[in-house]
C-alpha cells in the first residue's frame, strides 16, 4: 500500500511494506521526518505491526531496541527509555538522569545505525515522555530512528506535543480490508473463509484481534469447519460479539472460577508478574496456582514473556477484566498489591498507585512526601502521581496542598499551561487565604511566562481587590509593577502603583528589588542594576524560594545586564555558573532564558554563529516550556540574518513574528528595530525612516534611555540614508543625554551617533577603537562603516578605503555580507569605489565552511565525547552543542555525528 508523503499517513493492520517505505524516506540520507508513530485504537494491531517492522529493520542489519510500556510503567520515573536503552534504573531518580540518558543513546548510535521501538507509549511514565521528545531532536544528528506505538487515548499532554512536531511522522493503523480477514483466515485454517464467515468477520470492522476472538470463539462452540476448500460457519451473526471488548468478554466467561480470580489478581497487579508474586498478593501457596495459570495460557488469555512471567496475551484482556471487577474487590486487591511491594522493597510510586486505588486517605500525604523528596528530579512523574492524589482527596483537607504542589510541580517541569490550570481550578474551591495566595503566585508564574501581562494585570487587580493583609498587598503590588515593566506598559518613572521608580526601592524582599532593578537598567544605570539584581538573587536564595518561583528574581538578570554593564567577558562568566545551577537545581524552564542570554553576549562579542546556535536551541525550548518572552531573541536573530543578507529567511520569521502577536520585553522594540533594518535592507528608506521615528519617540519618551545607546547608531544611520536630518538630530540629542559612566560595553554608542550627526570620522574612528577594546565587536562594525562614510562624505578618499577596509574585514568574519554591501554602495554615492575585498570569504560547504566553535564540536565529536561533555567543555548547553552538530552535518553533506566522527579522525590520521 501507497503511504502518503505528508507529515500524516494511513496505513491496514499489518502493512509492514508501506511502513518500511516511510521508514527509508526516513533514512538520513533521504531527509524526511524519522521518527514515526503508528496510533491506533486498541487491538487494531499495532503491536503486531511493530514487531514485524522491527523484524524487518534488523534483518537489514540495524540496531534495534525494544520495550513495552504497561499500566504500572506510568509509575517507574524515567522507567520506558531506561528500559529502552538497557540502563539500571535508579530510583530515587538524579538530577542527571535525563543527560545519561541522552547520552545512553549517543553512545549506542556509535556502534551503527540504531533503532528505538517503543511500544504502548500511552502507558509510559511522563518524564520519559518528556525525554523521548529530546531523543526525536537527536535523530537530526545521529544514525537513529525512533518507532512509536501507541492509542489515541488516554490523552497525555507530553505525546501529543510529541505527535504535533513537525519532524514526527505519525502513521494511523486501521483494520484490515477483506484481502487481510482472508488472509488471517487461512493463516490460521489454511482455507479461505466462505461467505457466511465473511459476514461474521465484517462485525469487526477489520480490528484483527477482534476477529481472532471471534474465530476462538467460533471454533471452540464448534461452528467452524473446512468444507470444499473453505472455512464455513453454523448459525447466525446476531450472538456474535459486537466489539472487540464484547468479544473479550465471551471468551473470559469460557474459564473456569480460579482461572478468572488469577486475571483478576494480574489486572490490577498492572505488569507481567512471576507467579510467586500473584501468589503472595493474596497469600497463597504458589503450587495452588499451577492449574488456574496453565488454564489462562491454554487458553490464549495469558501468555509467559522471555523472561518467564506471566502476562496478558492482550491488553485488551488486561482492560475488559478490570473494568468489569467489582469495586470493592478492585480495592482489596489495590491494597494487597500495595502490601506487597512495600514487603519486597517496591518504588514508593508504585505503592501509591495501589494505595490511591485501594482509596487509602493516607495516601494524599504520603504522594506530597514522595513528591517532594524522592521526585524532586523527577517533577513530571511528581505531577502524574499528584494528579492521582488530587483525585482521591476530592475536596478534602489535603486538596489545598495537593493543588499547590502539583502546579509547582507541572512548573519546574516546564508545563506552565498545564500549571495555570491546576492554580486556576483550585482557586475557584479554596477558602484557605494561605492557600489562595500560593496558587495566585503559581498562576501569575504561568501566565507572565506566557507573555499575557493584560491577564496577568487583571488577576493581580483582582486579588489586590479582596487581600487585605498588609504583607501579601505589599507582594502583590510588586509583582503588578514588575509586570507592567516586563510588558513595557507603562513610561519608567513613578509608578502609579506604588510611589516608586527610577531605582527607588518600595519594600525589602527580592521581590520587591527586581522593578527597580530594571528601572535603573532601562534608564542606563546598569552597574546599580548590576548591585541590586545580585541581591535580589541573594534574597530568593536566603528565602529558599520553590524552583519554579525565581520569576522576576530570576538569575538570568545578573549576567544580562552586566553584559552592558562591564562587557561580555564579564558577562559570560555570570552566564555558565547561573546555567549550570539551574540544571543542578532542576530549574528547566529558565533553560530558553540562559539560552537566549548567552545568545546576546555572543552576539554583541561577534560569535555570531554561536549565537544563531544559542537562539535556534532556545527557541526550540522554549516552545516546550511555554515561554512567551521571545522579543528579544526574535529580534536578534532577525538582525543577524538582515546583516547576512538572508533578506528571505528573515522576512519568513517576521511574518511569522507577527502572527503570534507577543510582546516587545521591557518596551525596547527589538523586533521593532529589525523590521525597520529589514526595510532599509530592501531599499525602503523612507519607510524604515518614518517607522524608525515612531518607535524611537515612543521608546525614548517612555523613558527607556538604554535604548538610545542599543539603537541609537542603526536608527541614526537611517536617518541619514533617507535624509531625514529631523530624525538625526532627534537621535543625536537623545543619545547625548544618556548618563554612560554605567554603560561600560555601550558607551561609545554615544560618540559614534553624535560623530555620524556632525560627519566626523575621527570621531567615529575613535568610537570604533573604543568598541573593539569593550569587546563590543557590533559596535565596532558601526563605526568603522560610519567613519569610513564621513571620511567620505569629507572627500578625505584614503581615510574612507583604510575604514572601509577594516569594516570589510570584520564583516567578512562575521558572515555580515549585507553590512559589506551597503557599506559599498553608501560610498560609491560619494564617489569611492572600493576593490575586491582582501578578506577571504568563507565558503558555503566543505571543512572550510565550518565556524571555529563547530571546528571544535567536530573535534570534541572525533574524540567520541558526547553532547554533555563537549557542553561542559565548551561552556554550552548540550542543546547548542546538538545545533552546531545540525550545522556541520548539513555543511559537510553528511548524515550523522557518526559519520562526522568517522571524518575527523580519517582528517587527523
Amino acid at each position: 500500500m501507497r503511504v502518503a508523503s505528508s507529515p500524516s499517513a494511513t496505513v491496514l493492520s499489518g502493512s509492514v511494506g508501506a511502513l518500511l517505505d516511510v521508514v527509508d524516506a526516513a533514512a538520513p540520507a533521504a531527509g524526511g521526518p524519522r521518527t514515526l508513530v503508528l496510533l491506533g485504537m486498541p487491538g487494531i494491531g499495532k503491536s503486531t505491526t511493530l514487531d514485524a517492522l522491527v523484524k524487518a529493520v534488523g534483518e537489514r542489519g540495524v540496531g534495534v531496541h525494544r520495550i513495552a510500556a504497561d499500566e504500572i510503567s506510568r509509575r517507574q520515573p524515567f522507567g520506558l527509555v531506561s528500559g529502552l536503552l538497557g540502563l539500571e534504573p535508579v530510583y530515587p531518580p538524579r538530577s542527571d538522569t535525563a543527560d545519561r540518558v541522552l547520552d545512553a543513546v549517543e553512545s549506542l548510535c556509535v556502534e551503527g545505525p540504531l533503532t528505538l521501538c517503543a511500544d504502548d507509549v500511552h502507558h509510559a511514565d511522563a518524564d520519559s515522555l518528556a525525554l523521548l521528545g529530546r531523543i526525536a531532536s537527536a535523530t537530526r544528528v545521529l544514525p537513529l530512528t525512533l518507532l512509536i506505538a501507541c492509542r489515541p487515548l488516554p490523552v497525555r499532554d507530553a505525546l501529543t506535543a510529541l505527535l504535533a512536531r513537525p519532524d514526527v511522522r505519525v502513521v494511523e493503523v486501521v483494520g484490515l480490508d477483506e484481502a487481510g480477514l482472508a488472509e488471517l483466515v487461512r493463516a490460521r485454517f489454511a482455507a479461505p473463509p466462505g461467505d457466511e464467515l465473511r459476514s461474521f468477520l465484517d462485525s469487526t470492522h477489520g480490528n484483527p484481534f477482534h476477529a481472532d476472538v471471534l474465530l476462538d470463539d467460533l471454533e471452540r462452540r464448534g461452528r467452524l469447519a473446512v468444507v470444499d476448500g473453505v472455512v464455513t460457519v453454523s448459525g447466525t451473526t446476531e450472538d456474535a460479539p459486537a466489539s472487540v471488548q464484547a468479544g473479550a468478554r465471551a471468551h473470559l466467561a469460557l474459564l473456569d472460577l480460579a482461572a478468572r480470580d488469577l486475571l483478576q489478581v494480574l489486572a490490577v497487579w498492572g505488569r507481567p508478574a512471576t507467579v510467586e508474586q500473584l501468589a503472595a498478593v493474596t497469600g497463597a501457596n504458589p503450587v495452588s496456582l499451577l492449574g488456574p495459570v496453565q488454564a489462562v495460557v491454554s487458553s490464549r488469555v495469558a501468555r509467559w514473556t522471555d523472561d518467564e512471567m506471566l502476562t496478558f496475551r492482550h491488553d485488551v484482556y488486561r482492560d475488559v477484566v478490570y473494568a468489569d471487577l467489582a469495586p470493592p474487590l478492585r480495592r482489596i486487591l489495590h491494597a494487597a498489591c500495595a502490601t506487597q511491594l512495600h514487603a519486597s522493597g517496591g518504588m514508593s510510586t508504585q505503592i501509591l498507585g495501589h494505595a490511591g486505588g485501594a482509596a487509602d486517605r493516607t495516601e494524599p500525604r504520603s504522594a506530597l512526601k514522595v513528591a517532594a523528596t524522592e521526585l524532586a528530579y523527577a517533577p513530571a512523574q511528581a505531577a502524574d502521581l499528584l494528579a492521582d492524589a488530587a483525585e482521591l482527596a476530592g475536596n478534602g483537607p489535603d486538596a489545598d496542598a495537593i493543588a499547590v504542589a502539583r502546579a509547582g510541580a507541572l512548573a519546574a517541569a516546564g508545563e506552565i499551561g498545564a500549571a495555570e490550570s491546576v492554580a486556576r481550578e483550585r482557586l475557584l474551591l479554596t477558602r484557605d487565604a494561605a492557600t489562595r495566595d500560593e496558587l495566585t503566585r503559581l498562576r501569575l508564574h504561568a501566565i507572565v511566562s506566557a507573555a499575557d501581562t493584560a491577564d496577568a494585570i487583571a488577576t493581580i487587580d483582582e486579588r489586590l481587590a479582596g487581600v487585605h493583609d498588609r504583607a501579601q498587598r505589599e507582594a502583590l503590588i510588586h509583582l503588578r509593577r514588575w509586570v507592567v515593566v516586563l510588558g513595557g506598559r507603562e513610561a519608567i518613572g513613578i509608578s502609579p502603583v506604588t510611589g516608586h521608580g527610577n531605582g527607588r526601592r518600595g519594600a525589602s524582599g527580592a521581590a520587591a528589588l527586581v522593578p527597580s532593578v530594571m528601572d535603573l537598567f532601562l534608564t542606563a544605570r546598569c552597574e546599580e542594576a548590576l548591585a541590586l539584581a545580585t541581591e535580589a538573587v541573594d534574597a530568593r536564595e536566603a528565602a529558599g524560594s520553590s524552583p519554579w518561583a525565581d520569576g522576576a528574581t530570576a538569575p538570568i538578570w545578573p549576567p544580562w545586564i552586566a553584559l552592558f554593564a562591564r562587557g561580555p567577558e564579564a558577562a559570560r562568566v555570570l552566564s555558565v555558573a547561573a546555567r549550570r545551577e539551574a540544571q543542578e537545581r532542576g530549574r528547566g524552564w529558565l533553560l530558553p532564558y540562559h539560552l537566549f542570554v548567552a545568545a546576546t553576549i555572543d552576539h554583541l562579542s561577534g560569535r555570531w554563529d554561536d549565537a544563531v546556535a544559542e537562539l535556534d536551541a532556545g527557541l526550540e525550548a522554549a516552545t516546550a516550556t511555554g515561554t512567551g518572552w521571545l522579543a528579544r531573541p526574535t529580534g536578534a536573530l532577525l538582525q543577524i540574518r538582515t546583516c547576512r543578507n538572508e533578506l528571505d529567511v528573515a522576512e519568513r520569521d517576521l511574518s511569522r513574528w507577527k502572527l503570534r502577536g507577543l510582546p516587545e520585553q521591557f518596551g525596547l522594540p527589538q523586533v521593532g528595530l529589525a523590521e525597520i533594518l529589514l526595510g532599509e535592507a530592501h531599499g525602503r528608506a523612507s519607510e524604515a525612516a518614518e517607522q524608525a521615528r515612531r518607535s524611537w519617540s515612543t521608546t525614548l519618551d517612555g523613558g527607556r534611555l538604554l535604548w538610545a545607546l542599543l539603537a541609537g547608531p542603526d536608527v541614526a544611520r537611517v536617518a541619514l540614508g533617507a535624509g531625514d536630518d529631523e530624525l538625526l538630530n532627534r537621535v543625536a540629542a537623545d543619545t547625548a543625554r544618556v548618563p554612560v559612566g554605567q554603560v561600560t560595553a555601550l558607551a561609545p554608542a554615544a560618540d559614534l551617533v553624535k560623530a555620524m550627526a556632525r560627519r566626523d570620522p575621527d570621531r567615529a574612528m575613535a568610537a570604533a577603537t573604543a568598541f573593539r577594546n569593550r569587546g563590543n565587536f557590533v559596535g565596532e562594525l558601526a563605526g568603522w562603516e560610519e567613519a569610513a562614510v564621513a571620511a567620505a562624505a569629507r572627500g578625505d578618499q584614503d581615510v574612507a578605503r583604510t575604514c572601509a577596509v577594516r569594516c570589510r574585514e570584520l564583516a567578512s568574519v562575521l558572515g555580515a555580507v549585507g553590512v559589506e554591501r551597503r557599506i559599498i554602495a553608501r560610498l560609491r554615492a560619494h564617489s569611492v569605489r572600493l576593490g575586491v575585498s582582501g578578506a577571504r570569504r568563507r565558503p558555503a560547504t566543505g571543512w572550510q565552511s565550518l565556524t571555529p566553535t563547530e571546528l571544535q564540536v567536530a573535534d570534541l565529536v572525533g574524540q567520541g565525547m558526547t553532547s554533555r561533555q563537549i557542553a561542559t567543555r565548551l561552556f554550552i548547553s548540550p542543546r547548542t552543542v546538538q545545533t552546531h552538530i545540525s550545522h556541520s552535518l548539513r555543511k559537510l553533506d553528511l548524515t550523522s555525528r557518526v559519520e562526522l566522527a568517522t571524518t575527523v579522525a580519517r582528517r587527523q590520521a
